[in-house]
């Protein structure tokens, strides 16, 4: 959401141009160096996730978005552990474990986001699902929270720079 922004006013039409620009603009910028500097820290699409969560915020979006996407991506390392934990109720482990945690993604009164929550929930767990390559207790960036924090962040700032952007141009 664009703060401060009437889309609807005669204006309306060169702000959404000019958000348009602006986020093609960050998109090249983004990608490039997601793919060609950051490399193996960062995922390119974990970043664009975190960045249309900047936008479903609100007031004062770039604390707000990093803390809640990273918040959703805790607890989903959290159902990792967790499913190891269960594994004596066969089947019902991994529903279980993702049911505790995604319950636990509305629980904490200082994330109070409930989408970006599930957005950066929903990105870990799935990067978990088919990175065969991380480790949820590493301290380094084979630890997939460690890697989409860092993507997250970078997204959110991305989302903070689209939105000045847009109103430089419009």
């Amino acid at each position: 959401m664009i703060k401060n922004v009437n889309l609807t006013s005669t204006g309306g039409s060169r702000m959404k141009n000019a958000l348009g620009v602006s986020l093609g603009i960050c998109a090249l910028v983004w990608t490039y160096i997601a793919l060609f500097v950051l490399g193996d820290f960062v995922q390119v699409w974990a970043g664009f996730i975190a960045w249309g969560a900047y936008f479903t915020v609100g007031k004062d979006a770039l604390l707000k978005t990093v803390t809640a996407t990273i918040y959703g991506s805790i607890l989903a390392a959290v159902a990792v552990i967790l499913y190891g934990y269960l594994g004596v109720v066969g089947d019902l482990a991994w529903p279980v474990a993702v049911g505790v945690t995604v319950w636990g993604l509305t629980a904490l009164p200082k994330c109070p986001n409930i989408p970006a929550n599930v957005f950066g929930y929903a990105a870990t767990f799935g990067f978990m699902l088919v990175a065969s390559n991380m480790e949820v207790m590493a301290m380094d960036f084979s630890n997939p929270v460690i890697m989409m924090s860092v993507s997250f962040i970078l997204g959110s700032i991305a989302g903070l720079a689209s939105e000045k952007v847009a109103g430089l141009l419009g």
